[in-house]
């Protein structure tokens, strides 16, 4: 069982010098029941070495990549973790050295990962199990079960959102956003609305102040008014602050134009202690008006909310979070700000975001196409905090027509229509 088999069911991607590791994986597999092909003891004399591993991948179910220094600096492992790509296979990755990934973090930092350190075999159940939940296509039996529930065949297998809007730029992308922020504090005047914040947040916040005409009074009537994280430790007018970018870009041009909210409309997070504890306000406030809508960003890797791509093992630990205080490594550190003094970040929390009346998935950038793509080719896993906005029941993709393209969503249910159009058809699911 070990990997003799022309179309073996895993093929393991290593580094030379973990060759016995992958000898050893692929005997446990096979006592398992799975076939895993590896190239020492699967390539036959007088085979070409690049046919005969872009076959086997072509035709495996999954690519287990055995994780190590040598392996992020190997041109071949990267040339096979390419082939993956090409060919749609999902990957797993067992880091067998505490590293992180560099020349590949494009290929892993939105993929499955689990640590085997000790490499003891107990670890490996994970793995397997994880592998037993994809069919031969690479999607998760969840999600075929979900499918086959769906009102509409138009659904495809994999499209667990209410729907994925692709417009044909940012800006339209954004005016939907912003339409859809207006409309549900409008809906819901005793609500809160949670602004994202970031790149996305900005695109956004010009839209909302292009139609703010449209609408009497301040268009974000009379709900509350939430961000989604900030700095911690850090003074609310300082150049890193969320804070001070949401009043600079969002509330102050508003007041310019004589739409603002009032004042106790605006309960931005805080990043520093006064007389008043900033979480329990956050908490607090969440509780007495629940969000009815949320714009969540993704960053290119599937940080998502400050919690880091890496960091975590068990859904339990994130899944029902409230607004709480997260530490961030220099590798997300950037997708929050770089220049920030501090790593502690206040977030509304994962389980706030899964509350809200309407999450928006917002993904503008092509660079978030491949995240994006993961969201609909894997499995949910708290190794990769932005797979869990799939537990949403009533999210919407937000993206540009080149994203779906490159992200190769088009066999999904893909809405084309423009933004105010979109925004209506979100309001009325």
């Amino acid at each position: 069982m070990a990997g003799n088999k022309k179309h073996a069911q895993i093929f393991l991607s290593y580094h030379s010098s973990t060759v016995e590791l992958a000898a050893h994986l692929a005997k446990y597999l096979g006592r398992r029941g799975l076939t895993s092909w590896y190239a020492r003891d699967s390539i036959h004399t007088g085979v070409q070495w690049d046919e005969a591993i872009c076959e086997a991948i072509k035709n495996c179910k999954a690519v287990v990549l055995l994780f190590c220094a040598q392996a992020d600096a190997s041109i071949h492992v990267k040339r096979e973790l390419a082939l993956a790509d090409k060919y749609k296979k999902p990957v797993f990755w067992l880091r067998v050295e505490r590293v992180e990934p560099n020349n590949l973090s494009y290929y892993l930092t939105s993929t499955q990962w689990l640590d085997w350190l000790d490499t003891r075999d107990a670890t490996l159940e994970k793995l397997i199990s994880d592998i037993r939940l994809l069919d031969a296509d690479g999607f998760t039996k969840e999600k075929i079960e979900r499918s086959e529930n769906a009102e509409t065949p138009a659904q495809s297998l994999n499209n667990w959102a209410k729907g994925i809007l692709a417009f044909k730029d940012e800006r339209e992308a954004a005016e939907c956003a912003a339409r859809v922020y207006f409309d549900a504090a409008h809906a819901h005047p005793d609500s809160s609305v949670i602004l994202p914040t970031g790149r996305s947040a900005t695109a956004i916040f010009r839209a909302m102040l292009r139609i703010a005409n449209e609408y009497e009074g301040c268009p974000f009537g009379e709900a509350q008014i939430i961000s989604d994280t900030e700095t911690f430790g850090v003074w609310s007018e300082h150049d890193t602050s969320r804070t001070r970018h949401i009043y600079e870009t969002l509330i102050e041009p508003l007041e310019r134009q004589g739409k603002q909210p009032d004042k106790g409309q605006i309960n931005l997070l805080s990043g520093i202690y006064t007389d008043s504890d900033p979480l329990k306000k956050a908490q607090k406030l969440i509780r007495s008006y629940p969000p009815s809508v949320h714009g969540v960003s993704l960053s290119p890797i599937g940080e998502v909310l400050a919690y880091e791509v890496g960091t975590y093992n068990e859904i339990d630990d994130i899944i029902s979070d409230a607004p709480r205080i997260v530490e961030v490594g220099e590798n997300s550190k950037k997708y929050i700000d770089p220049n920030q003094p501090s790593k502690s970040i206040i977030t509304v929390g994962m389980g706030t975001a899964l509350s809200a009346g309407i999450l928006l998935i917002l993904a503008f950038d092509i660079q978030k196409a491949n995240i994006l793509s993961r969201l609909f080719n894997g499995p949910i896993t708290a190794g990769i905090p932005a797979t869990l906005l799939q537990r949403h029941g009533n999210a919407y993709v937000l993206t540009t027509e080149s994203v779906v393209r490159e992200a190769r969503l088009t066999e999904a249910s893909v809405i084309g229509k423009n933004a105010r159009e979109a925004a209506e058809w979100i309001a009325e699911k």
